[in-house]
């Protein structure tokens, strides 16, 4: 692709761009735009992502008419909460330092995001616990009717503990119901969890560059696990 910044040091004179500039140019602005629109999708996604939006009508965010995606089972987690009584539970996770590499076409895309969180989490009629919360969101994006739509991937638990005691020393599993013991936990997002026994590998690492050369099926989500 010729250097289109380096050809537009003249912005004034687009009209002498070559074709080939030209159409470099508009790539990179496609794919900028598509970057944006992206963070937004996910922004507005970690948004809902609390007890308190259950069952409350919303824009759909999911791309729900691809083969690879079970909408039936999708709907049914949406619809079932985790906690008796949302009184006194929040869940602030915002989203940062995003990576996300869009194909050439401009019709996928693959990310990581850090989220670095705080909850206070009340589990079946207990009293609300302080948490706080760091973890990934790794995730495949489509366009779906000419709208991005997340295709996978949800936050996974890097640390989780109760505030005062640490991550060190508490590490609170995953909030299902029924609960999970904590072989199942481990074996859910627990894998993916600190461990002061053990050597943290970086999972997901963020997609790179030729990701979508190496994995071009957006169903296939083996380049989230190119460490283990």
């Amino acid at each position: 692709m010729p250097n289109t910044m380096d050809d537009l040091d003249d912005l004034g004179d687009l009209d002498n761009l070559s074709d080939d500039a030209f159409i470099g140019l508009e790539r990179r602005v496609e794919k900028l735009l598509a970057v944006w629109e992206i963070k937004n999708l996910r922004g507005q996604a970690a948004i809902f992502h609390d007890d308190a939006h259950i069952g409350q009508r919303r824009r759909e965010l999911n791309a729900l008419k691809h083969p690879s995606v079970d909408v039936a089972r999708l709907m049914a987690f949406r619809a079932t909460p985790v906690v008796d009584s949302l009184e006194g539970n929040t869940l602030i996770h915002p989203l940062t330092t995003p990576v996300v590499e869009v194909n050439d076409d401009c019709t996928k895309a693959r990310a990581v995001w850090w989220s670095i969180g705080v909850e206070a989490l009340s589990k079946f009629r207990k009293q609300p616990m302080a948490i706080v919360s760091l973890g990934m969101v790794p995730g495949t994006h489509i366009l779906e009717d000419g709208q991005w739509r997340i295709l996978s991937g949800t936050w996974q638990r890097t640390v989780k503990n109760e505030y005062h005691k640490g991550w060190v020393q508490d590490m609170q599993p995953t909030n299902t119901r029924p609960p999970l013991s904590p072989a199942e936990d481990r074996n859910f997002l627990g894998k993916y969890a600190y461990r002061k026994d053990a050597l943290r590998q970086a999972v997901p690492e963020p997609p790179r560059q030729n990701t979508w050369d190496e994995f071009p099926d957006e169903a296939d989500n083996r380049w989230l696990y190119i460490n283990l």
